[in-house]
C-alpha cells in the first residue's frame, strides 16, 4: 500500500457515468490500445480537472487546506489504488473472521 490512511481518509464515493455508446466504444478502444485501466484513467481526468480548476471554487480556509494537502499527497505518490484497497479490505475481513 502506498500509505497508511485513516478510515475516514479512505472512505470512497461512487460516480455513475453514462456515455453515448459511440463515446464509450471510442474510450474503450483507446484504453485497450494504450493499455490504460478505464477507471484509473477517469480518476486521472478528475484529479487533473480538480487540480487545474479548484482555484475557481469557493471553499472555506479549512476546506482549501484539505484540498491542497490531498493534492500534495497525490503528487508525492501517497495514495492507494483500488486493487490495494480491495486487498486491504479482504485482509481485514479475514482477520475479523478469524478473531470470532
Amino acid at each position: 500500500m502506498h500509505a497508511n490512511y485513516s478510515e475516514e481518509a479512505m472512505r470512497q464515493k461512487s460516480i455513475t457515468l453514462r456515455l453515448p455508446e459511440v463515446e464509450y466504444a471510442a474510450f474503450t478502444a483507446v484504453c485497450n490500445e494504450k493499455g490504460y485501466n478505464k477507471t484509473g484513467k477517469i480518476r486521472e481526468f478528475i484529479r487533473n480537472m480538480v487540480k487545474t480548476e479548484i482555484d475557481e471554487v469557493e471553499l472555506s480556509a479549512g476546506e482549501w487546506e484539505k484540498v491542497r494537502e490531498g493534492i500534495r499527497e497525490i503528487e508525492r505518490g501517497r495514495y492507494a489504488t483500488l486493487e490495494e484497497m480491495k486487498r486491504d479490505l479482504a485482509l481485514r475481513k479475514l482477520a475479523h473472521k478469524q478473531d470470532r
